[in-house]
Order: C-alpha cells, then sequence, then structure tokens
C-alpha cells in the first residue's frame, strides 16, 4: 500500500515520501527531530539536473525556512538575476551591479521586485507565462541565479567547478506533498527558461 501524502506525519514524513516517489536520496542526521535540519536530493527525470531541497531551522532570530538549489553549466557565465516579494528582500541588500527591471506583465512587477544583469535577457526569461504563474502561486518566493543571498547559504551539493547555482527559498518547512511538486515544477521550468535563452547548457 502506498504511503499516504499526509502532513498530519509532519514534515520530515513528507519529504521522505516525496524523496521515495521521485527516486531521491535523503541526508537526515537527526530523523526523530523535526527541528534539525535535513536534505533531500532529487533528479529531474531526463535531465542532468539534481534539486536539492534542505531544511534549514532559524532558531531565535530567524524563522525556518526551505531552500532548493541545482547547479547547472552556463553558457553565459556573467548573467545573474534574482526576484523577491518587495516585502521580503532578506540577504538581497547588496546586489551589486544588477539593475531593477520593469518586465511588463504588471501583475507580476506589482508583486515581484526583479533585478538582473541583462534586462533582455530578464525580459526574455519571463515572457513565459507558464513561470510567471508558477512564481505568483508562491508569493513569499525568493529566486536568484549566480548571485548571492547573505541570509542563506547553498547546498554543497550545488557547488561544482565551472557550474553555476539557481537557488529558491520560501518561508518555513514546507509540509505539503503537492507543494514539494510544485517547487519542482517551478524549478525545472526556470531552468528550461534559462536554457530557451541560452543561458544555460541542457546537458
Amino acid at each position: 500500500m502506498s504511503k499516504l501524502h499526509s502532513r498530519m506525519y509532519g514534515w520530515k514524513y513528507v519529504w521522505n515520501t516525496f524523496s521515495d516517489e521521485h527516486k531521491g536520496e535523503v541526508d537526515d542526521p537527526n530523523p526523530d527531530s523535526s527541528h534539525e535540519p535535513m536534505s533531500m536530493h532529487i533528479p529531474l527525470p531526463e535531465t542532468p539536473w539534481l534539486l536539492t531541497y534542505s531544511m534549514a531551522p532559524g532558531g531565535k532570530t530567524k524563522p525556518d525556512h526551505t531552500r532548493v538549489d541545482v547547479s547547472y553549466k552556463p553558457l553565459d557565465e556573467k548573467f545573474s538575476f534574482a526576484i523577491h516579494p518587495e516585502h521580503f528582500h532578506h540577504g538581497f541588500g547588496k546586489l551589486l551591479g544588477m539593475q531593477d527591471i520593469v518586465i511588463g506583465h504588471e501583475d507580476f512587477d506589482k508583486a515581484f521586485i526583479i533585478k538582473g544583469s541583462d534586462e533582455a535577457i530578464v525580459k526574455n526569461l519571463f515572457e513565459d507565462a507558464a513561470l510567471r504563474r508558477l512564481i505568483l502561486d508562491e508569493p513569499s518566493v525568493q529566486v536568484w541565479a549566480h548571485c548571492e543571498n547573505t541570509d542563506s547559504s547553498p547546498s554543497s551539493r550545488a557547488l561544482r567547478e565551472d557550474y553555476n547555482v539557481l537557488s529558491l527559498r520560501l518561508k518555513g518547512a514546507i509540509d505539503d506533498f503537492e507543494r514539494l511538486k510544485t517547487v519542482q515544477k517551478l524549478m525545472h521550468r526556470i531552468l528550461a527558461s534559462l536554457c530557451r535563452v541560452e543561458v544555460a547548457a541542457a546537458n
């Protein structure tokens, strides 16, 4: 009998179930505690990409957050971008050399601050209506590629020589199976879009 996709058993149960069903790998030094870090590594089928989901407890001064990292082979080594809600800018105080960009889709421009190293590429990247919708469905999301978020460090599994890193961050520990799938779909869509605009290699 298949496992129930239920948050009743806690977020770690949901993550383990998700990893099992997506042929992933789990790193959990303290499986008996829901207040300790855990990560899982999920391959995207028929692609070279491996998503690393990490939950980092915030402690007394910072909230818990879920982060997803993936490395990709850059075709444009200098291209970078970051998007974040206007009210949730932690870690993005010093995005040097990146300009504010209005992409021309009012609902998206109202919801997020968009920065990038190349305005034309960023606008092209977010011409994908399905990508914009996936991001809008997560109004607290931060997404960035090849730039620093000083409030959060990438997984060591995503750090590879001559590769860039795409990252996503959400508040709290995701305790919903379908939401984990949605985040997977979002990251896949961004990677595919980076390939479409010839910033990333597809293999």
